[in-house]
């Protein structure tokens, strides 16, 4: 219930997002474990990284082995699961009221949750390989500069090897491979392709059951929440409190508060 109503106003945000900043592509709306965030134009990586940062283009999150954090694009539902052990980067520009989506993955497991995408289309990039997405949900290992593998659960994902320039495409309940040589193989998924996947999402989801936040700033906790949780204990209904910080290239900032039952 709670991931629903958090994606209906991340929804309701895309219309206004602009007009507070320009520059914001994306929020964390989940962090866990050793989690670095690195701001594109900082050159040392962080800890500081929560619910409600916003993140530019040329942004990168990184995950240690206990690391995991989700983040959700402003224009759409369109999300990132960032598992143990990847190096991301988030690029993107603001196109009208869309957001041309690229993300540069150097090595890690990853689930892409793609919405349909009205303009152009989103793109992973890899040292091995480049996929173009319409509007999907697949799995992603990167192991680096040795190559990938790429798990369809929904939809379609048209996958380029960069070194042979071969291209296939990934479809539901389908496994493609692509290697640093330039080879690139498709093949249906069978038990062991399942199992891997399911074990996946059976570590995505004992993350997502966690409280959410790595780090938790109590100077910026509202200094009149005892109050209002006292004053709804009384109908049984507890207030929770989305903060999000939106930032542009200039250092303007403004943050929005969330307030829901």
């Amino acid at each position: 219930m709670k991931n629903f109503i958090l994606k209906i106003f991340i929804i309701l945000l895309c219309s206004s997002h602009f007009i507070f900043c320009s520059e914001t592509l994306g929020i964390v709306t989940k962090s866990k474990g050793k989690v670095e965030y690195q701001k594109f134009s900082e050159k040392k990586f962080t800890t500081k990284i929560y619910k409600g940062l916003g993140l530019h283009g040329d942004d990168r999150i990184r995950t240690g082995d206990n690391g995991f954090s989700i983040y959700r694009y402003l224009d759409d539902a369109s999300s990132i699961k960032i598992l143990k052990n990847s190096d991301i980067h988030i690029e993107g520009r603001i196109s009208g009221e869309d957001i041309v989506k690229t993300v540069e993955v150097d090595n890690g497991i990853l689930n892409f949750d793609i919405d349909e995408q009205s303009g152009e289309l989103f793109t992973v990039v890899t040292p091995t390989s480049l996929a173009t997405v319409k509007g999907t949900d697949f799995w992603l290992i990167c192991n680096g500069p040795e190559g990938d593998k790429f798990f369809g659960v929904d939809g379609e994902v048209e996958i380029k090897n960069v070194e042979s320039g071969k291209i296939v495409t990934l479809k539901e309940e389908s496994v493609v491979v692509s290697t640093a040589n330039g080879n690139i193989v498709f093949q249906n998924s069978n038990a062991q392709d399942l199992d891997e996947i399911q074990n996946l999402e059976e570590e995505s989801g004992s993350y997502e059951d966690l409280d959410i936040d790595t780090e938790i700033d109590d100077s910026s906790i509202d200094e009149n929440l005892d109050e209002q949780e006292s004053s709804d204990s009384s109908d049984d209904a507890t207030e929770n409190i989305i903060r999000i910080q939106l930032e542009d290239s200039l250092g303007n900032s403004k943050e929005i508060i969330i307030k829901y039952k």
